[in-house]
């Protein structure tokens, strides 16, 4: 039995009152490059519903601590790292190392918070990587992670280095997360999600 599918394109959101800011997360040990390019493809689908991206590296000075105070105040994120040996590159396990959970004295910068993850790699084999990244976001952050995440093999950029093949995934990710964060920014129980432990 098959059954009808109605793809479309998303071509308008509802303006959000204030602006949402997207903290863009580049976990690559070197910076730049297909990751960058990634990340930046899927936040910058947000500007025009009035979403401000911020893009830092990990691997600039200062880029971790950089990241953890724009953490604070983002309404959402964009996490983004190569895959190396089927796991996020160091700098973004770092960075999530660092990042507090919730206790008595302090709540969480992710907690509730609207994530996309991004990761590249040579070839589409490494696409679960994503599982790992998402499970820590949901399971020990209690962040609202868009699914399925953007997984983007060496193939996956034109001979531009510019985003082809997943430009569309991109966008309708990217979207995805302004419309979760409008969500999360108007709603109550979305907003009070915590860890459960």
């Amino acid at each position: 039995m098959t059954y009808p599918i109605s793809i479309h394109q998303i071509d308008s959101l509802a303006a959000p009152a204030a602006a949402i800011t997207i903290l863009a997360v580049d976990g690559s040990p070197s910076g730049g490059g297909r990751t960058r390019t990634a990340i930046e493809a899927l936040a910058r689908a947000g500007e025009p519903f009035g979403a401000r991206v911020l893009t830092i590296a990990l691997a600039e000075p200062e880029g971790p601590d950089r990241a953890l105070q724009a953490l604070e105040s983002a309404d959402a994120v964009v996490l983004g790292a190569p895959v190396y040996r089927a796991a996020a590159a160091a700098p973004l396990k770092q960075l999530l190392d660092l990042i507090p959970r919730d206790n008595l004295e302090r709540r969480s910068p992710l907690a509730a918070k609207p994530v996309a993850i991004v990761q590249t790699g040579a070839s589409l084999h490494h696409f679960l990587a994503l599982d790992g990244v998402r499970n820590v976001l949901v399971g020990f952050f209690a962040a609202h992670v868009i699914a399925p995440g953007l997984y983007v093999p060496r193939d996956g950029f034109g001979e531009s280095g510019l985003l082809e093949p997943y430009a569309a995934q991109a966008r309708t990710q990217g979207q995805a997360l302004v419309e979760l964060t409008l969500a999360v920014n108007a709603g109550v129980a979305l907003a009070a999600v915590r860890p459960q432990a």
